[in-house]
C-alpha cells in the first residue's frame, strides 16, 4: 500500500477489495490479509460522513453478501480479527502500533459490513453471514466448534473495551469496539422481535461474555467520568477534518512513515484542538437559538467521543431485557444499580481489570462531578435518572452533597429553556427533581443554598435567591408552559408532586417566588372560571336533533345502542354533545387547583413563621380565593387559608391602617410568633413517590435508540426500521 490514500470512488477498481468481496475463497491464514489490512483512511466522524461512505460501500456490500455464503470471506476476516485480538494485549504492552493499527482496520471493515447486514437482513441471515464457510470446507470440523464466530466476535469486542489499556494509539480501537457493539445491538431497531428473542442480546445477557458485565459497566462509566479527549497525535496535521478518504491499495505500508510520531498521524478524526473546549462551553452558555446551542453541544461531544459513545452503549445495555419475569436476566442493569462507593483502601481492587465480581466499586465523587460538569443532555439526564431511581448507594451520596446546586442548576436551566429541548428530556428532568424531592434532607437543604447571578433566568432580575426558590420558579414555569403548549397530564402531575413534596419545607421564600406561587393559583382560577362559563353557556343552548340510533344485539343477548356515524360515549355532568373536551379540561383543572391550594396550605401549616413574604402576598391577593370559598371541591382548604388571612388582617388593623411594606412585613413576622396552630384543620402530609410504569421498556427502548440515532455520529438507514414507524421525526437528520 502506498502512502497516498485513494478516494471512495476508486473502490471498484481496487484489486484487494475486489478480491475480498469476489467469488474466490480466502482462508483466514492467507497472507492476503496482511496486505488487505494495510490501508490508511480518515474514518467518518459525522453522520453525513457515514452516510456518504455507506453510499459508496453499499454496492460492494451487496456483492459480498451474495458471494460470502459460498466463499466465507467475511467469516474469514472475522477469524483474522479474533486471532489478532488474542495477541493484542502483548502487542500493546510492547507498543506495537503496527499490529494495533491493522487490528483496527479489520474491525472497521467488519463493522461497515455488519451495519449493512443489520439494516438489510433478519437475524438468522446475519448469523449465516458470520458463520459462512466455503463449500470446500463445509465438511471440515471447526477448530472451535463450541463458539460461533458471532459469539467470539462479541467476546473480543468486550475484551478490547475491558482489558486493553487506553493509550494514545489504542484510543481509536476502543472507540471502534464500542461502535461495533452499538451496530450489532441496533438490530433491535430493525426487528419486530423483543430483545430477549434476538441472539445478539441473548449472547450478551447470558453467554460467556456476560461474566464481564460488571467490568464492562465500570469501564463505560469510567470513560464517561474521564472524558478523555482524542490524542493530539491523531488530529489532522493541516487542521481540516471531516472528509472521508478510504484507500485500499495492495502495497505494503511503510510503517515508519505512519508511526514516526508514535501515533497514527495519518488518521484524521476531524476534531478540533483541546484548547477549544472552553470556547465551546462558552458557546453553549451564550447560544441564542436552539440550533446554535445544539451545534455547540455536538462540537463539544466530539472533543471526547469515547466518553459519549461509552455512555450510549451503557444506556442501550441496561435498558433491554429489563423485566424480572422475562426469560433473560440483565447483568449490566444489575451491575449499574448495585455498585458502591470506592474507598481509598479499595483503589487497587477497584482498578483491577480482571476482577469480575458480581458488583464493583467506583469513585462516586468523580461520577457526581462528571454528571455536574458534562453539559446537560438527554444521555446524562437519563443516566442520572437511572442511578437515582435504582442505585440507593449513589442516591444517598447525591443527597448528602453540600454542593447539590452543581447538579441541579443545569437541570433547571434545561427546564427553563423547554422550547429548546425535546419532550422526553423535559420529562426525565422533572422526574429527577421529583425523585430528589422525596428526600426530606434535600427539601430542607435546597432552601439553605443561596445562589447569585442566575443570568439565564430572564423573566425578572434577581440578585440573590435560594436554590429552593429557583426550583419553585422553574417548576411553576414548566406548569405554565405545559398548559400552553404540551397539555401533558403526567407532566403536570410530576411538577405538582415535586412542589407538594417540598411544600412542608418552604422557608424564607423570596418575594417574587411567593408572588409566583399565588399567581399560579390565580391563573388557574381564571381559566377554571372561564371554563365554567363556557360550559354553562353550552348547557343553555338548544340541543340539536339527535342522529338515528342503531340497536344491536350480540350473541349473548346483550343490547347496545350507538348513534349512526358516531361513537357512543359515557354520560358526563355537562353536555357531551356540545363540549366533551371542556368537561375533561374542567376535571383536570379542578384537580390541579386543589393541589395548588394544598401546597399553599402545607407551607402555611408547617413553616408559617418562616414565610413572611408568602403571608404578605396572600394578604395582598386575598380576593383571588373569594370565588372558591363555597365551592364543594375547595372549601375545606380555603377555610385554612382564610383563617390565616383573617388572623393577620386583624393584626394589621390593630396596628395602623396606613402601613408601608416594611411595616407590614414586621407586623406579620411579629404576629407569626403568636400564631395559634390549632386554628388550622390538619391535613395529611403531602408525600408523593415516583413509580415507574409497569412496562418501562416501551418508553425507554425507543428513547435510547433515538439518542443513538441522533448523537452517535453514525448514520442509520431508515428504510427498514421497525421501531420508529410511528414517529418519523425521531429518525430524521
Amino acid at each position: 500500500m502506498g502512502t497516498t490514500a485513494s478516494r471512495p470512488g476508486d473502490l471498484s477498481s481496487n484489486e484487494c477489495f475486489n478480491q475480498f468481496y469476489g467469488q474466490e475463497s480466502i482462508s483466514s491464514n492467507d497472507p492476503f490479509w496482511d496486505k488487505f489490512l494495510s490501508f490508511s483512511f480518515a474514518p467518518p466522524t459525522t453522520c453525513s460522513d457515514h452516510r456518504a461512505l455507506d453510499a459508496k460501500l453499499r454496492p460492494c456490500c451487496e456483492i459480498l453478501a451474495a458471494n460470502n455464503i459460498k466463499t466465507g470471506n467475511f467469516a474469514s476476516l472475522v477469524k483474522v480479527f479474533l486471532q489478532r485480538t488474542r495477541e493484542l494485549l502483548s502487542s500493546v504492552e510492547t507498543d506495537n502500533n503496527q499490529f494495533c493499527w491493522q487490528t483496527y482496520n479489520a474491525l472497521f471493515v467488519i463493522r461497515c459490513f455488519a451495519k449493512y447486514l443489520v439494516e438489510t437482513y433478519n437475524e438468522d441471515e446475519i448469523i449465516q453471514q458470520f458463520e459462512a464457510r466455503p463449500a470446500s470446507q463445509s465438511n471440515v470440523p471447526n477448530g472451535d466448534s463450541t463458539v460461533s464466530n458471532l459469539d467470539g466476535f462479541l467476546d473480543a469486542l468486550i475484551e478490547i473495551v475491558v482489558d486493553v489499556p487506553l493509550k494514545d494509539f489504542t484510543y481509536i480501537l476502543h472507540l471502534e469496539a464500542i461502535n461495533s457493539l452499538l451496530v450489532l445491538l441496533s438490530i433491535q431497531m430493525f426487528s419486530t422481535q423483543s430483545a430477549d428473542k434476538l441472539q445478539v442480546y441473548r449472547s450478551l445477557m447470558q453467554g460467556r461474555n456476560s461474566i464481564h458485565s460488571p467490568l464492562l459497566v465500570k469501564t463505560l462509566l469510567q470513560h464517561f467520568i474521564n472524558q478523555t479527549k482524542v490524542p493530539p497525535g491523531l488530529l489532522n496535521p493541516d487542521g481540516h477534518g471531516g472528509s472521508i478518504v478510504l484507500g485500499l491499495a495492495c502495497n505494503i505500508v511503510f510503517f515508519t512513515v505512519f508511526f514516526s510520531a508514535g501515533l497514527w498521524s495519518i488518521v484524521t478524526l476531524g476534531y478540533g484542538r483541546s484548547n477549544e473546549t472552553d470556547e465551546l462551553l462558552m458557546a453553549i452558555e451564550t447560544a441564542t437559538t436552539p440550533e446554535e446551542r445544539q451545534k455547540a453541544r455536538e462540537a463539544l461531544h466530539s472533543r471526547a467521543p469515547l466518553a459519549g459513545q461509552a455512555l450510549l452503549l451503557l444506556l442501550v445495555l441496561v435498558n433491554h431485557c429489563t423485566s424480572d419475569k422475562g426469560p433473560l436476566r440483565n447483568p449490566y442493569r444489575q451491575a449499574l444499580f448495585s455498585f458502591t462507593a470506592a474507598q481509598k483502601d479499595d483503589d487497587a481492587v477497584a482498578s483491577a481489570p480482571t476482577n469480575a465480581a458480581s458488583t464493583f466499586k467506583l469513585d462516586t465523587g468523580a461520577l457526581y462531578g462528571a454528571l455536574c460538569h458534562v453539559p446537560n443532555s438527554d444521555q446524562t439526564t437519563l443516566l442520572l435518572y437511572m442511578l437515582l431511581h435504582r442505585n440507593q448507594h449513589f442516591r444517598t451520596y447525591v443527597i448528602s452533597r453540600s454542593d447539590i446546586e452543581q447538579l441541579l442548576v443545569p437541570i433547571l436551566r434545561t427546564l427553563y429553556h423547554a422550547p429548546d429541548s425535546n419532550s422526553h428530556h423535559i420529562y426525565m428532568s422533572l422526574i429527577v427533581i421529583l425523585i430528589l424531592s422525596e428526600d426530606d434532607l434535600f427539601t430542607k437543604t435546597v432552601h439553605d443554598v443561596m445562589l447569585k447571578g442566575v443570568t439565564w433566568y430572564t423573566e425578572r432580575a434577581i440578585s440573590e435567591i435560594s436554590l429552593g426558590g429557583l426550583l419553585i420558579l422553574v417548576i411553576i414555569r414548566s406548569i405554565q408552559y405545559n398548559m400552553l403548549k404540551m397539555r401533558d397530564k403526567y407532566l403536570h402531575s410530576n411538577c405538582l408532586a415535586a412542589l407538594a413534596n417540598m411544600s412542608g419545607q418552604f422557608r424564607c421564600l423570596h418575594p417574587y417566588v411567593s408572588q409566583r406561587i399565588v399567581s399560579l393559583f390565580e391563573t388557574l382560577a381564571r381559566k377554571y372560571m372561564r371554563l365554567e362559563e363556557r360550559i354553562k353557556l353550552a348547557q343553555t343552548l338548544p340541543q340539536p336533533n339527535l342522529p338515528p340510533v342503531e340497536t344491536k344485539v350480540n350473541e349473548e343477548g346483550q343490547v347496545s345502542t350507538a348513534e349512526k356515524g358516531s361513537v357512543a360515549t359515557e354520560s358526563l355532568d355537562v353536555s357531551t354533545e356540545v363540549a366533551p373536551d371542556l368537561a375533561q379540561d374542567m376535571s383536570v383543572l379542578q384537580e390541579v387547583l386543589r393541589m395548588v391550594l394544598e401546597i399553599i396550605n402545607s407551607g402555611l401549616s408547617h413553616q408559617l413563621q418562616h414565610n413572611p413574604n408568602l403571608l404578605y402576598t396572600l394578604l395582598y391577593k386575598r380576593s383571588v380565593f373569594e370565588p372558591f370559598r363555597t365551592h364543594h371541591a375547595f372549601e375545606d382548604i380555603i377555610n385554612n387559608i382564610d383563617a390565616v388571612i383573617n388572623y393577620f388582617t386583624n393584626k394589621l388593623e390593630q396596628v395602623n391602617s396606613d402601613l408601608g411594606e416594611n411595616e407590614v412585613l414586621a407586623t406579620i413576622q411579629h404576629g407569626a410568633l403568636q400564631w395559634p396552630r390549632e386554628r388550622l384543620k390538619k391535613f395529611p402530609d403531602l408525600k408523593f413517590k415516583y413509580v415507574e410504569e409497569d412496562k418501562p421498556e416501551e418508553f425507554f427502548i425507543p428513547y435510547v435508540w433515538s439518542l443513538v440515532v441522533h448523537s452517535s455520529g453514525i448514520y442509520w438507514c431508515a428504510n427498514n426500521m421497525k421501531m420508529f414507524v410511528a414517529d418519523g421525526e425521531i429518525i430524521a437528520h
